[in-house]
């Protein structure tokens, strides 16, 4: 009689999967991918963020999965992709907030080549704010700069907080992308203040 993994529960999949049963695998990634898909959505609004977060709870499930234990695979893989989600936005806006906090430092505290480099990373910065569109610049510099929170500028702007959210996405992902090989040196510094 041929073993159906798709008729398989997920507790049996998952017993498959830790004894390197990878088509187990392959029917849990399969099982539950749209689904993670469309909850990490409603977090973080951008495909790419978000096949990216699922792919790394799916590794991290293959690589550690045999190690830990799940009394429900479905609840796991859930709070997996949120918390990834949460990690992944908190990361961005602190980065923000030691980006504009490195700015207020005090040069005189600062050695030369430190001071170079920030300068460098401001500009790089100032540069990937004014090449967003108007809207979306104006969100950004109204979080960031002006700390008024979604719902404040929503109110402001008369759009919606998700309109805020999402405006707030493409700006941070362009940011980032320009700050490219800068975010390395920008973080080692800013840990050092």
């Amino acid at each position: 009689m041929k073993l159906i993994l798709e008729d398989l529960s997920d507790q049996e999949l998952l017993d498959l999967m830790k004894l390197d049963n990878q088509p187990a695998f392959v029917c849990i990634y399969k099982r539950y991918w749209s689904e993670l898909y469309r909850c990490a959505f409603k977090i973080f609004p951008n495909q790419e963020t978000c096949e990216e977060l699922i792919h790394d709870v799916f590794l991290y499930l293959w690589d550690k999965g045999r190690n830990v234990q799940i009394n429900s695979l479905k609840d796991y893989l859930y709070i997996a992709v949120k918390n990834r989600a949460l990690n992944r936005i908190r990361a961005e806006n602190n980065l923000l907030r030691m980006l504009n906090a490195r700015a207020g430092v005090a040069e005189s505290v600062m050695p030369a080549e430190e001071r170079l480099h920030c300068m460098e990373i401001n500009r790089i910065y100032d540069e990937a704010l004014a090449e967003l569109p108007e809207r979306c610049r104006t969100i950004m510099i109204m979080s960031r700069k002006d700390h008024l929170s979604n719902k404040e500028i929503a109110l402001k702007l008369d759009i919606t907080p998700k309109t805020v959210e999402n405006q707030i996405t493409i700006a941070l992902r362009h940011i980032r992308t320009r700050l490219g090989e800068y975010l390395v040196t920008l973080l080692c510094f800013c840990l050092l203040i």
